[in-house]
């Protein structure tokens, strides 16, 4: 822990160095949270400024921190922000299932060097802090899930409405996405040996949705099966499932109705606490608006693939190098070739069927063409990305319709990697959870299942769609849960098991090389746009002699 500590602290260090150097000012979205930290700081509790849109969460923080005769000078308020980064590695550490592991403590540095996340350590933004504030709740609901009611719910609404302080959007992570995972451990009382007959069906490939129904029905038992077995129809066979057990408890079983509602009572009641915000803030965002009205905005489903795929692709380039060669290895006049017969051996354990492919393709073409939003401060703000990746994809009409194959595809890859690299080839009884009523932990040996993508994607939703302006901000919570949730490689899994079987047990030295590319390629994104936001400096004639930067 101690060194993964301070393989952190350098590059954290070095970064904040640099900024307080370059940027003595307040810069950009700082000029209105430093200002208004430092109104709290000298007791002006009742100003606020109009252009905030978010919770005090932060300027708490440096309140306290000044009540510790800490100045609230720009450098101590980015110091504040700062510091959150490496209490989120910790808690990321903690939540791991392979936690007190040299593999629990590299997965915790890559998660916390995401640059989106990493960038903004060294300046006075909520985004640190705010994503720590989540990562707490959700140490805390694995930690205590097995607690007596009255530890738990008090616990549990206590850090959820201290992370509301930060941000309104943490509500789906911390009310949403944990109602969804305990609901599906409350409503599964199946055995495993019935799991594996649904799965199983009369033909091998699973049982029909009539069946699927009237087993969880009569059984108590939710359909689920892990993603590198899981098709399409295994999707709405697990909606349908969990459908049917819920209506069963709802309608015949009191007594386990009670223990649901408990089970689910923090939830509901910071759900109802957010409420009340609402109705006594006549909206969501605190200030500005007229710029931040709820908009259904479902493309922001389909950046979503890409950004991941970006960040991410040493996780993920085995599927990225293999779904294009075994499709290629399928073409009659390339399969002959001996060098490629491996390839079409797995075509069939990761390619999706080319009519779903084709179909998802179209979908996603009609949402860009019936729903495509672009918020005026995306193309009038010049220092962010985004304003560049807009300007390519409006360029010419057609472009934005010629990139949907890559958003279906990269989504295919990124649910893919959920499932840990497993083969459909091998019998799909060994891609059932299996779980009872035990809840996966994060970055497990267990790879995810197709009830765990589905609450995950909900929940993203839910956050995404009502948002019309697109921020990289804005996805580093979906991003974090799908990685913190994406199991090691299956190499590292046998290392693992071999070395702790010859060992009796005791904990090995766990490498995984996909960590270490994946370690090697954020700190080169981080130098880059680090570098580019300290020297790449310009000004804008309505602000001379001012220096813009650019950033994410």
């Amino acid at each position: 822990m101690a060194a993964a500590l301070a393989a952190l602290v350098l590059p954290l260090s070095s970064w904040f160095v640099s900024v307080s150097n370059a940027v003595r000012g307040p810069y950009l979205d700082e000029i209105f949270h430093v200002r208004q930290a430092q109104h709290y700081c000298a007791g002006d509790w009742h100003v606020w400024d109009p252009k905030i849109t978010t919770p005090p969460g932060l300027y708490l923080i440096s309140v306290i921190a000044h009540s510790l005769r800490l100045p609230c000078s720009i450098d101590a308020l980015r110091a504040a922000s700062a510091l959150c980064l490496p209490l989120l590695f910790l808690l990321l550490s903690w939540t791991s299932a392979a936690r007190n592991s040299s593999r629990s403590h590299h997965h915790a540095i890559n998660l916390v060097l995401f640059p989106p996340l990493f960038f903004f350590a060294a300046l006075y933004y909520t985004d640190v802090a705010s994503t720590a504030s989540v990562v707490l709740f959700h140490w805390a609901f694995l930690k205590f899930q097995a607690s007596s009611a009255w530890l738990r719910i008090p616990l549990l609404t206590l850090i959820g409405s201290f992370s509301l302080l930060f941000r309104q959007t943490n509500i789906f992570w911390i009310a949403i996405f944990p109602a969804g995972l305990t609901l599906v451990r409350e409503l599964d009382h199946g055995h495993i040996a019935i799991k594996q007959s649904m799965a199983r069906g009369s033909e091998g490939f699973g049982d029909t949705l009539y069946n699927i129904a009237k087993t969880s029905w009569k059984m108590n038992v939710v359909y689920e099966a892990s993603i590198a077995n899981a098709w399409l129809e295994d999707y709405p066979k697990t909606i349908i499932s969990l459908a049917t057990c819920a209506i069963k408890i709802v309608s015949s079983q009191p007594r386990r109705l009670f223990d649901l509602i408990l089970a689910l009572a923090p939830f509901l009641t910071l759900i109802s606490l957010f409420g009340g915000f609402i109705f006594w803030n006549e909206g969501v965002v605190l200030g500005d608006r007229t710029n931040h009205v709820a908009t259904l905005h479902l493309p922001q489903m389909l950046y979503l693939w890409p950004y991941i795929t970006f960040f991410s692709w040493p996780q993920l380039y085995y599927y990225l190098l293999l779904i294009p060669l075994s499709f290629f290895a399928k073409i009659p006049a390339a399969a002959p070739q001996e060098a490629l017969l491996i390839f079409k051996r797995r075509s069939q354990d990761l390619l999706p069927r080319l009519w779903l492919l084709a179909l998802f393709t179209l979908l996603a073409s009609v949402v860009v063409w019936t729903n495509t939003i672009v918020h005026p401060f995306t193309l009038a703000d010049n220092r962010h990305y985004t304003f560049y990746v807009f300007r390519l994809l409006l360029r010419r009409s057609w472009v934005r319709y010629a990139v949907t194959p890559i958003y279906v595809f990269c989504a295919h890859v990124c649910i893919q990697a959920l499932g840990g690299g497993q083969s459909r080839a091998s019998s799909r009884m060994k891609g059932l959870a299996g779980t009872g009523r035990r809840l996966a932990l994060p970055n497990g040996e267990n790879p995810a299942t197709t009830v765990f993508v589905l609450i995950w994607l909900m929940t993203t939703a839910l956050q995404l769609v009502t948002a019309p302006l697109v921020e990289p901000r804005y996805f580093i919570l979906p991003w974090i849960f799908w990685r913190m949730h994406l199991p090691p490689s299956a190499k590292t899994l046998a290392r693992d098991t071999s070395a702790k079987g010859r060992s009796g047990g005791a904990p090995a030295l766990e490498i995984d090389m996909r960590l270490y590319l994946e370690t090697a390629w954020l700190l080169l994104v981080n130098a880059a746009t680090g570098y580019i936001f300290l020297n790449w400096t310009f000004t804008w004639p309505q602000e001379p002699g001012q220096l813009q930067r650019f950033m994410w």
